[in-house]
């Protein structure tokens, strides 16, 4: 038996999942840091907050915006290779949506998997409804939240 339980508002165009006993004994608090840096075609790093701070601002040495830049593909996006300080944190969570497969485990302060799982390849921010999934005895089977 299918059944909704509620609902779930997106405001960061991510969702994690984990058990709320771990919020208090391993989330922690750390900046949020993805630099978001572009290799031009002529070699230069341009970075997000340092060399523009809105896409569609024109960079005077170019005479264009980021968002012109990488439209007339005269940049590409560099990996992000700074790993998160803490295995469990906002910063931690963006640095896994915002990578190559937009999803990924998320670990506990010891290292081992399992403290949560976020997702941001679903389309972005909302509120989505989220359904419980029973046997015939009642019992959860599945917790589902549809994003589409």
């Amino acid at each position: 038996m299918r059944k909704l339980i509620g609902h779930c508002a997106v405001d960061s165009g991510q969702i994690l999942i984990c058990d709320p006993a771990y919020i208090d004994s391993e989330w922690e608090k750390e900046e949020f840091d993805i630099p978001r840096r572009y290799r031009h075609n002529d070699g230069t790093v341009l970075q997000f907050h340092k060399d523009f701070i809105r896409y569609d601002i024109v960079i005077p040495k170019y005479g264009k915006s980021m968002n012109d830049i990488m439209a007339a593909n005269e940049a590409i996006e560099m990996p992000d290779d700074v790993p998160p300080v803490h295995n469990f944190s906002y910063n931690a969570c963006a640095k896994k949506t915002l990578g190559r497969s937009g999803e990924g485990q998320l670990n506990f302060q010891m290292g081992h998997p399992g403290v949560g799982v976020v997702n941001g390849d679903f389309g972005g921010d909302g509120y989505f409804p989220v359904y419980a999934n029973t046997d015939k005895d009642g019992m959860v089977t599945s917790i589902t939240i549809e994003f589409q």
